[in-house]
């Protein structure tokens, strides 16, 4: 299988380095417009599989001149240049997977549109699998996987919490914040109104609104979550059936980002200062630390540095019945960057949480293919999971 992988940054050297130990994946073809990021990610892996491009991915033409040959285009370029990247997979005649999406599918969704370029993946017989993350994609597979336990489901709640043990009582308050991602994705992810789904319909929320305490399992504990904007929301109630009655998404509440966002340094309306125009998200981004540099600074050290300090739980509770029965079940998925010895071993780094599942999805995808625009929770989770385990990463999700 040959695979082209849109973006270097944060989630596209940990891409590279997983294809690069996939013994079914023969070729690697690594985009960013940043050359100098992709010398220093083919630097760090040193595999034969690999090649690098120079590409804008806001150009159709330049995606499609690179992918040409791929089977697979797995796009980890920002959300904003999703259907530019989706038309060059249609253009080469590859599927498309990306980890996150927003506009318009969102949009399309809540309104009951036809969703973009879906007849076209479909008249090619091509697949694009949207979302297909740690969350969204691991988590919507795994409240696929608990749904088809039971015959109704009333609600869906999802949460995430994150903690470092070796911080000190106020250390979330004084150092920089550093989601993993592009920055300016991460703010425009806590700035823009979330919504929840209720009764048949989805309702606007304030940022950071309905703050609720949540029990997460030790070490992350308990801690205030808040309706965060995310992709679940949109697509659970529809793609999950059942008729479910209602479904949120919160994230824990970090400081930092809350305090930009109320101050209005997450806005992207520009704003004149001493004659300039700028965006305040624009400034602020480019302050942030950038993503890139865990993975190209990640060492064995380091690795087992976060083993000992960093976790996360991603958690699900799903209310319903199964033979006139109410059931609740609590699921918790830990971190994924655990143990990293063994994930340094298998896949070359241990920022495997987002990259891992798209890779897998891109090979559900290439062998059984789903014609159209799909989302993670269409996909049979049962091969979804087998497929995940037989990856060798020692992973275990809780039913609490």
């Amino acid at each position: 299988m040959k695979i082209f992988v849109m973006g270097a940054g944060g989630q596209g050297g940990p891409c590279a380095s997983i294809l690069a130990h996939d013994v079914e994946c023969s070729k690697i073809v690594l985009a960013d417009i940043d050359a100098k990021m992709l010398e220093k990610v083919e630097a760090k892996l040193n595999s034969s599989k690999l090649s690098t491009a120079k590409v804008d991915a806001n150009s159709i033409d330049q995606v499609t001149t690179a992918a040409e040959g791929c089977d697979v285009i797995i796009d980890l370029a920002p959300p904003w240049v999703a259907l530019n990247v989706m038309k060059a997979a249609l253009e080469v005649n590859a599927g498309y997977v990306n980890t996150a999406f927003d506009s318009p599918f969102w949009e399309q969704l809540v309104e009951g549109k036809p969703l973009e370029l879906d007849q076209e993946f479909k008249s090619d017989g091509l697949t694009a699998l949207l979302g297909c993350g740690m969350t969204p994609g691991f988590l919507n597979v795994m409240a696929r996987y608990y749904a088809d336990k039971l015959d109704t489901v009333e609600s869906i709640k999802l949460r995430l919490g994150k903690k470092r043990v070796d911080y000190g009582p106020y250390d979330d308050l004084i150092k920089p914040w550093h989601p993993g991602w592009s920055p300016k994705q991460a703010l425009i992810d806590c700035a823009v109104p979330p919504h929840k789904y209720r009764n048949g319909s989805h309702e606007e929320m304030e940022p950071y609104g309905e703050i609720e305490e949540w029990d997460f399992p030790e070490p992350v504990g308990k801690m205030a979550v808040s309706h965060h904007s995310h992709e679940e929301v949109y697509t659970l109630p529809f793609f999950i059936g059942k008729e479910i009655k209602y479904c949120d998404f919160k994230y824990y509440v970090a400081p930092q980002p809350a305090a930009l966002v109320t101050l209005g340094l997450a806005s992207q309306e520009p704003i004149n200062v001493n004659g300039v125009d700028i965006k305040p998200i624009d400034f602020v981004a480019e302050l942030m630390p950038k993503p890139l540099s865990a993975f190209l600074e990640e060492t064995e050290e380091s690795a087992l540095k976060n083993e000992q300090n960093a976790f996360m739980s991603m958690m699900i509770e799903m209310t319903g019945s199964k033979n006139g029965q109410a059931i609740t079940y609590k699921i918790n998925c830990p971190r994924f960057t655990s143990p990293a010895k063994e994930l340094l071993n298998l896949f070359g780094t241990t920022l495997v949480n987002v990259s891992l599942p798209a890779v897998i999805g891109a090979k559900m995808i290439f062998e059984k293919r789903q014609s159209g625009v799909i989302f993670p929770e269409q996909l049979d989770p049962e091969d979804f999971l087998n497929r995940f385990s037989k990856t060798g990463i020692p992973y275990q999700w809780e039913e609490l």
